[in-house]
């Protein structure tokens, strides 16, 4: 997969790792863009597609236009406290992120299914 990135938020981030969680998700020569936003810019999405007044941690925008795949929008400052939340480093988190928009982007809907092949996806990551 093709990533490209837009830092919006100031947001420490792994471009190899996020690259390589890009390759493991999909060998297809897909182009998809990862994107670092603050808490309002985030809140304002969330309102705008789900109707939900607050910040969310992710969210995919799927364009599936020939080799363009969409875009993955990640709230760093939400991750952030994730992290904090689930015990884990902000790297871990970010990558659980990515490989949860990518999964979104390619199609899968919430459930087992998606969950155990996020985490096969991750395997190691959280070491």
């Amino acid at each position: 997969m093709e990533v490209t990135f837009n830092n919006h938020s100031g947001a420490k981030f792994d471009r190899a790792l996020i690259r390589e969680l890009a390759d493991r998700v999909s060998r297809k020569k897909w182009k998809v863009s990862i994107s670092f936003i603050s808490r309002s810019a985030m809140k304002e999405l969330n309102m705008k597609y789900r109707k939900k007044n607050r910040p969310t941690d992710v969210l995919s925008f799927n364009m599936n236009e020939g080799n363009i795949l969409g875009d993955v929008v990640i709230c760093s400052s939400v991750a952030k406290e994730n992290a904090k939340k689930y015990g884990t480093s902000l790297k871990a988190e970010i990558a659980r992120l990515v490989a949860h928009g990518l999964l979104h982007l390619l199609g899968h809907d919430h459930g087992k299914k998606m969950f155990d092949l996020q985490e096969k996806i991750l395997g190691g990551i959280y070491a």
